[in-house]
C-alpha cells in the first residue's frame, strides 16, 4: 500500500491554490487531494479517473467530520464500497493508514493476485495492519481462507465482482514481462515507471523490481503524493516515524 505524503492545511499547491480546512460539500476537495496524491485509491492502488473523497472516519459516525480535509484520501468504490470499507468503525491509533505511516513496509504482494502481513513486522504492528486489511479487504484473493465460501458468495468466498486481487495478478504478470525486457536492457528504469504509472498498483510494481534501485528510485519519483520519508538512500523501506515512542512505522 503506498505511502502518501497529504498536504497539510495552508499548503500552497503547484496550481497556486491554498488548502483549505473545510470543503463544504465534501466533493470540492476531489481535484485538489488528486492534485496531491494522483488517480490512485489510497487502499488497493487502481488506476481510476473516477475515485471518490474518502472518508477516513466515516462521515455518518462522525458528521462533524464530513467537510475536514484532514479526513479525506481518495478511494475506488469498490474498496469504499458496502461490503468492504464503507462506514466501519476507526480507530486511527490502531490502524496503519498510508497518509500517517509508511503502509508499503506492512504489506507484502506476490503473483496472483496475493496481498498479506509483512512477518517481520511485531505482534503490535501485525494487529495493525491486519486491521488495514480487515478495514478495505484488498486480501480478497481466490483460495484465501479468511473468506470460506458461502451460500452468498460460492465462487471465492467474497462478491465475485471485487476483481481487485484479478487487476494485482494482471499488473505483477506486466511487471514480470517488463522485468526480463529491463535485464536484457530493452526498456529504462523510467520506461518502467511510466508504463507502472499508467496502470497503478505501486506496491505490486516496487516488489518485482524489488532488487533494482534504478527502478525503485523512477517509480518512487513518478508516483505524485508517494511518500519519499519511507525510503532510505538505497529506495528501501524505513520507518516513517523514527521518534514514536512505541511504533515507528
Amino acid at each position: 500500500m503506498r505511502p502518501v505524503e497529504k498536504w497539510k492545511v495552508g499548503h500552497s499547491t503547484p496550481s497556486g491554490v491554498t488548502i483549505l480546512s473545510e470543503y463544504s460539500p465534501h466533493t470540492k476537495a476531489n481535484l485538489l487531494i488528486q492534485e496531491n496524491i494522483d488517480h490512485f485509491c489510497s487502499y488497493c492502488e487502481v488506476f481510476s479517473p473516477d475515485l471518490e473523497v474518502e472518508h477516513i472516519i466515516s462521515q455518518h459516525r462522525k458528521p462533524e467530520k464530513r467537510t475536514s480535509w484532514d479526513n479525506f484520501l481518495l478511494a475506488c468504490g469498490r474498496c469504499n464500497g458496502k461490503d468492504n470499507k464503507s462506514n466501519k468503525y476507526v480507530d486511527l491509533s490502531k490502524v496503519f493508514f498510508p497518509h500517517l505511516n509508511n503502509t508499503f513496509y506492512i504489506f507484502v504482494y506476490g503473483q496472483g493476485g496475493y496481498v498479506g502481513v509483512n512477518p517481520n513486522l511485531t505482534p503490535d504492528q501485525k494487529t495493525k495492519a491486519e486491521a488495514m486489511l480487515d478495514l478495505v479487504c484488498i486480501d480478497k484473493y481466490p483460495g484465501n481462507p479468511k473468506y470460506p465460501k458461502t451460500n452468498q458468495y460460492p465462487i471465492f468466498g467474497f462478491n465475485a465482482n471485487d476483481k481487485r486481487w484479478a487487476l494485482r495478478r494482471t499488473a505483477w504478470e506486466e511487471a514480470q514481462i517488463r522485468l526480463t525486457k529491463y535485464l536484457n536492457q530493452e526498456l529504462s528504469a523510467n520506461d518502467i515507471a511510466e508504463f507502472a504509472y499508467q496502470r497503478g498498483f505501486f506496491s505490486v510494481w516496487y516488489s518485482v523490481f524489488v532488487n533494482h534501485i534504478d527502478v525503485k528510485k523512477a517509480l518512487i519519483l513518478r508516483f505524485r503524493g508517494t511518500a519519499q520519508n519511507c525510503f532510505d538512500s538505497n529506495y528501501n523501506p524505513i520507518s516513517r516515524n523514527p521518534n514514536h515512542p512505541t511504533d515507528p512505522i
